[in-house]
């Protein structure tokens, strides 16, 4: 019978009900909580009157607490069958979610019934809801000297027992809940409270030794949230522990190193993906872990034996892209591109002289840069040249995320304007470099890595300095050269025609008016004229290509190169009768006009 009334109850929620009412039906069913055999309709009836909207009429706060009061007092939890322990978590999380002034008054009782009722327990909803529930108790106790700080032990002790979350369960069993929806909550309720940092930094940061991948990325995925949640004050005590996990991961990690029933390859995507997560919780801990002496994490990194030595090791000529060299290029990256700060610290460590190693590398001591003399460097750094483009593309994303010219006394842009010619020039030289399939591979790498330097360069914010209203000129004549003169790579020439139209569309979202004037006057004003004359050496088909290119930078740009394609047309069309070679050209115009 109390079962039916508390299934009517929950059909009838959307039925008013005066305060009388709903105070008689709540003093029913909450004494019925003392008795096994009614328990589940009283369960059933709670959950109805804790559900009702304040339309219809609501449960009183008073109510609701002596409805907690006898949850501590008269159920125990886990004796009880899997869907009445759900019942019990879902009151429970109504209550906390809902009426937290009804529980915010309690005494110790309340944080010791919550550790008794979700320990042990193994159904993964339940687990779902106590989850929950733990994450809202403790974030409604943040007093220093409040029971959450007293029980925090406690209660992490409970929540350590589920990390990370293995699910055994098989995929048609359809328990309502998957393991990452488990793993999100379980992750919640580590960062409800900074309580839990004592204990819970130590535990994700010795599971991150797991040769387990999921241990791993649930370690890393739970640490970065962490840093987030726990404050300054008490992550920077972690800071040295923090980075040298980080490390061994970054450089150490291998595929055979991780445990994996999959393929090869399933082991290397397993890798990939730790350590992608490792280098978003790096940028998450450079961000967040400050100090009174704010270079403490950055000096952790910067003046780390493993860091110096790794950059010093770069002088080794023709080196090749490998792990090592990316995981030292992404360190270096989000050091300089998390603040304005970090920039200038990493450039005044390492920028000038991996400039004047990549100079010396390969003999560039000319400064009369001649594009097109295809020279060839004997011998490049390609570690240098990858770090010294990886540092400019984070000092460019600092640039743009200021959105204001960069004050004079940051050092980061002076340390760059000193070596600005210097570095294009080398790029420019990069440039001349033949990349035939004779070639080697470091090659092809180099001048990949020459051009997205220009593209870099080209695209920061104007308004950093005036010095490079020149250098956008200078960038802008080399890669139209490449396109006019260096055809025969049809890779080089696509990756440089693809650069000047991300240069040109830049322009247009940065608003940058003079930057498009010159763009219009060096870049698009010669690429049309590639278009208008049939007897042109480079290949019909490359130059309406990169009439089309260049016109998808901007509007502007588009409707400039349709003038000119509709203007040739024209003036060709009368010399078609009886010659191929000029009809085969207007139908090749025509049909990229109205493409």
């Amino acid at each position: 019978g109390i079962l039916l009334l508390g299934q009517i109850m929950s059909h009838i929620s959307f039925k008013w009900l005066d305060v009388n009412a709903i105070t008689t039906l709540s003093d029913f069913f909450i004494s019925r909580l003392s008795d096994w055999q009614a328990l589940r309709g009283a369960l059933v009836g709670c959950l109805a009157l804790l559900h009702r909207k304040s339309s219809v009429g609501t449960i009183m706060v008073a109510d609701v607490k002596r409805l907690v009061e006898a949850f501590i007092a008269d159920v125990q939890v886990q004796s009880l069958a899997a869907a009445d322990r759900k019942m019990c978590f879902e009151i429970f999380s109504w209550i906390l979610d809902h009426y937290p002034e009804a529980v915010k008054t309690m005494d110790d009782e309340l944080l010791y019934w919550i550790c008794q009722s979700i320990d042990e327990e193994k159904d993964p909803e339940c687990l779902k809801l106590s989850f929950h529930v733990v994450e809202v108790v403790m974030k409604l106790f943040p007093d220093p000297s409040g029971f959450a700080d007293q029980f925090a032990s406690d209660l992490f002790e409970i929540l350590s027992k589920y990390f990370p979350v293995y699910f055994t369960h098989g995929a048609g069993d359809n328990l309502g809940v998957t393991r990452d929806e488990l793993s999100r909550a379980l992750m919640h309720a580590f960062c409800a409270s900074p309580y839990f940092e004592p204990f819970a930094i130590p535990l994700l940061l010795d599971k991150l030794s797991s040769s387990l991948p999921l241990a791993k990325l649930d370690s890393l995925k739970y640490l970065d949230n962490c840093i987030h949640c726990y404050g300054a004050d008490r992550m920077v005590t972690h800071a040295s522990a923090i980075w040298f996990k980080l490390k061994e991961v970054l450089f150490s990690l291998s595929s055979d190193q991780l445990l994996s029933s999959g393929s090869p390859k399933d082991a290397e995507n397993n890798k990939n993906q730790i350590k992608s997560e490792a280098e978003h919780c790096l940028k998450t801990a450079v961000t967040y872990i400050h100090s009174p002496d704010r270079d403490i994490f950055i000096n952790l990194i910067l003046l780390d034996e493993d860091i110096v030595n790794n950059i010093h090791s770069v002088t080794t000529e023709e080196k090749s892209i490998d792990s090592s060299l990316q995981a030292l290029g992404s360190v270096v990256s989000i050091l300089a591109g998390s603040s304005t700060y970090l920039c200038t610290r990493v450039f005044q460590a390492h920028f000038k002289r991996l400039v004047d190693i990549l100079g010396n590398s390969a003999g560039f001591d000319s400064q009369h840069l001649s594009i097109a003399n295809g020279s060839s460097p004997a011998a490049i750094n390609y570690g240098a040249l990858y770090l010294s483009v990886q540092m400019l593309s984070s000092c460019r994303e600092v640039a743009v995320a200021s959105r204001e010219g960069v004050p004079a006394e940051e050092s980061w842009w002076l340390i760059l304007e000193e070596k600005l010619d210097q570095i294009i020039h080398l790029f420019g030289k990069l440039l001349t470099i033949d990349c035939q399939p004779t070639q080697s591979a470091v090659r092809k790498e180099c001048v990949s890595c020459a051009v997205k330097g220009l593209l870099i360069l080209a695209t920061i914010p104007e308004q950093c300095s005036l010095l490079l209203e020149n250098a956008y000129e200078d960038i802008l004549q080399m890669l139209t050269l490449v396109i006019t003169s260096k055809y025969e790579n049809a890779h080089f020439w696509r990756l440089s025609l693809k650069t000047l139209t991300s240069i040109g569309s830049s322009a247009v979202e940065l608003h940058a008016s003079k930057r498009e004037m010159v763009y219009n006057r060096i870049v698009v004003d010669k690429i049309i004229c590639l278009a208008e004359s049939c007897d042109a050496s480079m290949p019909l088909n490359l130059r309406l290509e990169a009439c089309f290119e260049v016109g998808t930078a901007s509007v502007n740009y588009m409707l400039r190169v349709a003038r000119s394609l509709e203007e040739t047309v024209i003036r060709n069309i009368s010399q078609v009768n009886g010659s191929i070679e000029c009809a085969d050209y207007v139908a090749c115009l025509i049909d990229c006009y109205s493409s």
